[in-house]
């Protein structure tokens, strides 16, 4: 059998389909699994047994281009269903094609504070990973699977915590003087911290890190390759909603989660060892993937959820690890 499996973006997306691809491969155990992203993601499938061959996107390139690298499918699991992915699913002709079942105006119905829209598009599924293992017609009971990267010979880093200090939005981003107390509480501990992110992230992290010998800052110097093998060294760790914490989640590492302006019934949540801080508000969900400024002017999904609490919840991770 031949598969194709399509998801060309976001990294947390991407990352949660890796829960997908490992049952698909234990189903289908001689299978050939092709998966579609954007180039950018190309460093996050090496050395993953879950997938035969990984073609790419590159930007400004038509999905036409993508044909000649793709033999015939037998099935497309289409797990992202915007424009392009039903475009190539055309493209590509396969006897069979399933998409997975996005719950958007379920989504848009908790932005809105809609109980009608609510009530008529409530989703029957606890996340988007157990949507997409119903593609799958089998018996799984989607609460035991969760998303996975190998990596090679990670040795554990003593007393290592990571950090993912950004996110794509402002108000997704716990603020930075709460990160940089959380690390002054962990290196008073005996802890070293490690942080990671974009380039982008670079002043948030140097602002945390200034003048403390105990935190080491990877932002913007590591491929993503490079960075999920050296996250899979602490452990445990702290992260915004970003895809970071879906990398730290598929790394089991104990972690836990600051949520500002998303939600659980969006979907996205963090499996395995996973604690989800959050405050509940009635502005919450104020946006489907956050927004550059609080419209409140406030910032209280955030600000509310003190370094002390972290610090606590990751103490109680860390204790049962």
């Amino acid at each position: 059998m031949r598969f194709v499996v399509i998801r060309f973006s976001s990294l947390g997306d991407i990352v949660q389909t890796t829960a997908f691809l490992n049952t698909l491969r234990h189903f289908f155990p001689k299978s050939y699994i092709t998966y579609v992203t954007k180039d950018e993601f190309k460093n996050l499938f090496e050395r993953q047994p879950f997938v035969d061959k990984v073609v790419f996107l590159k930007k400004g390139q038509s999905v036409f281009e993508l044909k000649e690298k793709i033999k015939k499918p037998n099935c497309i699991f289409d797990l992202h269903v915007n424009i392009r992915s039903i475009l190539l699913s055309s493209i590509l002709n396969p006897v069979c094609l399933k998409r997975v079942k996005k719950n958007t105006i379920y989504r848009y119905a908790l932005v809105l504070k809609s109980d009608t829209l609510k009530k008529l598009f409530m989703r029957k599924s606890v996340d988007n990973i157990e949507e997409q293992l119903k593609l799958l017609d089998r018996n799984i009971d989607a609460r035991d699977v969760k998303p996975v990267l190998y990596v090679k010979n990670s040795k554990k880093e003593s007393k290592t915590v990571g950090f993912a200090v950004g996110a794509k939005w402002k108000t997704k981003m716990w603020p930075k003087e709460y990160f940089r107390k959380l690390a002054e509480m962990l290196v008073d501990s005996g802890y070293k911290v490690w942080l990671f992110g974009s380039k982008e992230e670079t002043q948030i992290a140097d602002f945390v890190c200034n003048g403390m010998d105990a935190i080491q800052s990877f932002v913007g110097k590591l491929t993503l390759r490079e960075t999920f093998e050296e996250m899979s060294k602490c452990i445990g760790f702290v992260s915004n909603d970003s895809g970071l914490m879906h990398v730290a989640s598929a790394l089991d590492l104990p972690l836990v989660a600051v949520f500002g302006p998303t939600v659980r019934g969006f979907g996205f949540c963090p499996r395995g060892r996973s604690i989800i801080l959050e405050k509940d508000l009635s502005c919450r969900p104020c946006s489907l993937h956050g927004t550059d400024s609080c419209k409140r002017g406030t910032f209280e999904c955030m600000y509310s959820i003190k370094p002390e609490q972290v610090y606590n919840t990751l103490m109680v991770l860390l204790s049962h690890d």
